[in-house]
């Protein structure tokens, strides 16, 4: 009888040394907890929010093999640099001159030479094209050396398209060359307006040089 009164009395010691606890230390941090938790929700909702903005309208259909034969080149490279200080220390022990010039210029083309040239090849491919119909701003990632994103932001009207495309250029956008193909859009008319086919066209060209040759 006396062991369960004693229990009791500590059971309720404890229920209100934890009320008063509550009351003392949990009541006003509260409100900065929950000050927190509403900052932070509202920071994820609007970055949600900003990301569901752009609709993905093109997708590079030779993405991952773009990502797979760049991975293997610089995992390639990588290697090759490793095994350098190897090669040059075997050669050198043959003692042939021709030798170690030949051995530098194949790893230093397979390490260094490729790797660059398949950047310069594949730095123009576009893997994907999102939209913002409320500002009318395309974002079009690319991939660099490294096989990180590289995002641009442009407008239709910041689209220049040459005459003369060079190799792997279908435009420019903001300067910067890009290749895209119009049958991986989502919808064609994206195409055409990133083009500018949408434009009128100008039937005026040569009116001015003509009237210019008559009053002369």
């Amino acid at each position: 009888m006396f062991r369960i009164c004693q229990q009791k009395i500590y059971l309720q010691n404890k229920s209100i040394f934890r009320n008063d606890f509550y009351k003392d230390f949990v009541k006003p941090n509260s409100k900065v907890i929950s000050i927190c938790q509403k900052t932070i929700a509202r920071h994820y909702a609007n970055k949600e929010k900003l990301e569901n903005k752009f609709e993905k309208i093109y997708y590079g259909p030779l993405t991952p093999q773009i990502r797979a034969v760049k991975i293997f080149s610089v995992s390639s490279s990588a290697a090759g640099l490793a095994a350098q200080p190897l090669i040059l220390n075997e050669a050198a022990n043959i003692g042939s001159t021709s030798l170690i010039i030949a051995l530098c210029s194949v790893v230093g083309f397979f390490t260094f030479v490729t790797p660059i040239l398949l950047h310069l090849i594949t730095k123009k491919y576009v893997t994907e094209i999102h939209y913002d119909p409320e500002t009318s701003t395309y974002k079009a990632t690319t991939i660099n050396f490294f096989l990180s994103p590289v995002v641009l932001e442009f407008k239709a009207d910041e689209v220049d398209v040459p005459d003369i495309p060079g190799m792997f250029t279908t435009m420019n956008a903001k300067g910067k060359p890009l290749f895209i193909e119009a049958r991986h859009f989502t919808d064609p008319l994206y195409y055409a307006k990133i083009m500018g086919y949408d434009k009128p066209l100008d039937f005026k060209l040569g009116e001015d040089q003509s009237s210019d040759n008559k009053s002369s």
